[in-house]
């Protein structure tokens, strides 16, 4: 950010120096009409070249504050020619209080005030040049701050993809370890001798757990009802291993099923508490899962019996994926928070409705 000042800045001061100093040697050797002395012009000119640099720069303090640079529309153009008529108006009478000031009272001049240049049609002469001059300005500019934009938008649609990508990996880490799936396997294995039924509807939700892991996780955004489904599979595979040491409960808002959400960030969450909470437990313990609409905003929240605990091993890959993740998505409109609040550990995201 700072080279980037640098360059803005080092590129203001050139072009409009330049500006101004082709003008003031345009000025000279047509025969200084004035018959200033050379600190004079050079003094009038500089005045000009500054007055130039800090307007174009308010300029684009308003143009990034009314433009959208990733969605410009055709009353943006309408916008823009606003603000370059008020560029020039307020260049023009800066100027010309600046000339009766110096040309009265430090070059003692006042005969020029009344010349033929200060006239209204050199004025509008002088407006309309520099309305050009700063039409020229933001074309340029804006061109810059769009594919700037546009870089930007590139890079973060690639690290939001790499995001994802790692997600997956993670989540197929906790799934299809060895540990998870003998204990997934021999517990289904058991299951047949007793309830063919149960374990062949065990074998289903397996296979959709690995499949959805591995095709939904490369989507952007997916329904929150297909999640939903997805972790009623994962927590039936987990009852087989906690038995009645785990009880999944859910609080719906219908309204929600049809939001969008990120991909495998309800799983994770869930992952997580059974992970860290529930399997720490040896009397087990509840998970809880609710959704709510509220103030334009989708919250989540997944609370665990269990307190929040820190352990040296853990690398919190989990929870920094989905920061960063909501962080890519929704920018700084989609918060997470992780807390223990009466025995319970409660993470809990709201974003802004898609």
């Amino acid at each position: 950010m700072k080279t980037k000042s640098i360059y803005y800045w080092s590129l203001q001061i050139i072009i409009w120096s330049l500006l101004s100093g082709v003008a003031a040697f345009s000025y000279w050797i047509s025969g200084n009409e004035f018959k200033l002395e050379i600190w004079q012009l050079l003094l009038d000119f500089v005045a000009l070249a500054i007055l130039s640099i800090l307007i174009t720069h308010l300029l684009k303090k308003f143009i990034n504050k009314y433009l959208e640079f990733d969605a410009l529309k055709v009353v943006d153009g309408f916008k823009i020619m606003g603000l370059l008529f008020l560029a020039s108006a307020l260049l023009i009478l800066s100027y010309t209080i600046y000339i009766r000031l110096t040309y009265t009272f430090l070059y003692d001049r006042v005969d020029v005030l009344n010349h033929a240049s200060q006239s209204l049609k050199n004025h509008i002469i002088l407006f309309l040049n520099y309305g050009i001059y700063f039409m020229v300005w933001t074309v340029f500019y804006v061109a810059i701050k769009g594919l700037m934009q546009l870089n930007r938008t590139r890079e973060k649609r690639l690290e939001l993809e790499t995001s994802l990508k790692e997600s997956q990996l993670n989540t197929l880490k906790g799934q299809i370890n060895p540990h998870f799936m003998f204990n997934s396997l021999n517990n289904i294995r058991g299951l047949m001798l007793e309830d063919v039924d149960r374990a062949r509807n065990m074998l289903t939700n397996l296979s959709e757990t690995l499949r959805y892991s591995l095709t939904k996780s490369e989507e952007n955004a997916i329904l929150l009802e297909d999640e939903l489904e997805m972790v009623e599979n994962y927590i039936e595979i987990s009852k087989i291993q906690f038995e009645d040491r785990l009880q999944f409960i859910t609080n719906i808002d219908q309204a929600s099923l049809n939001k969008q959400i990120p991909p495998m960030i309800i799983q994770m969450l869930v992952e997580n508490a059974l992970k860290h909470g529930i399997s720490n437990l040896k009397k087990g313990g509840q998970v809880c899962l609710s959704t709510t609409i509220k103030d334009n905003q989708l919250q989540i929240e997944v609370s665990n019996s269990g307190t929040l605990q820190t352990h040296e091993d853990s690398t919190k890959l989990g929870l920094k994926n989905i920061k960063r993740r909501l962080e890519l998505l929704y920018d700084k409109s989609a918060t997470f928070s992780l807390n223990e609040i009466d025995n319970q550990v409660v993470a809990t995201i709201k974003m802004p409705l898609l």
